[in-house]
């Protein structure tokens, strides 16, 4: 996290420049992102008062997307996600700091998402949805460990995530639910999955 925050001037240029060109739209976050979460919902959270409006990706600072004020609380929930995730590896990290290690990429174009990846290069990467697990680096089967939650509305129905760690050491899972679908999960049992995560 300190390299991106130490990343000044030709060099920063060398990083954004390209990225920015590359940049999946309806997007937030850095472009040497640590952690990145990405799905392939169409981002049904964009409010009719509060145009979003489309940022290059940033570089040891928070992405302004982060904090769109969208009424389903999906953005709310992400910056949740990615302190958590972000302090389980580093337990001090402040929210500013953990915000500035994350992209949120939307792959509606599959090629942008992946463009996007490839430029950051994330040790982490979490996908939001079961379409966008085509997005991510290949893991075999075998390998996931498996982590359910429950609905709290209804006991019978549950939601599977999992976590698994690529051959190049890269670590990658399935979230159970999608973060705009916050209300039909416990805060404390998405916590649990995101603490299975293995990064120590």
């Amino acid at each position: 996290m300190a390299t991106a925050g130490a990343t000044k001037g030709r060099a920063q240029r060398r990083i954004l420049e390209p990225a920015a060109r590359e940049w999946a739209g309806k997007s937030a976050g850095a472009a040497n992102a640590w952690l990145v979460l990405v799905g392939t919902r169409a981002p049904d959270w964009q409010d009719p008062l509060f145009e979003w409006r489309e940022e290059p990706p940033t570089l040891g600072t928070p992405h302004p997307g982060l904090f769109y004020p969208d009424r389903l609380g999906f953005w709310t929930e992400v910056r949740r996600w990615i302190t958590v995730l972000v302090r389980s590896a580093w337990p001090g990290a402040l929210t500013q700091e953990a915000l500035s290690a994350a992209a949120v990429l939307h792959g509606q174009e599959p090629s942008a998402a992946r463009a996007s990846m490839a430029l950051a290069r994330p040790q982490v990467v979490v996908a939001l949805d079961d379409a966008a697990i085509d997005l991510l680096p290949a893991t075999q089967a075998g390998d996931r460990h498996e982590v359910r939650i429950r609905d709290p509305h209804r006991p019978r129905q549950d939601y599977t995530g999992w976590w698994a760690v690529t051959a190049a050491g890269v670590i990658v899972g399935k979230a159970p639910q999608h973060p705009a679908a916050h209300k039909f999960y416990k805060r404390a049992d998405l916590d649990a999955f995101l603490a299975a995560a293995p990064l120590g």
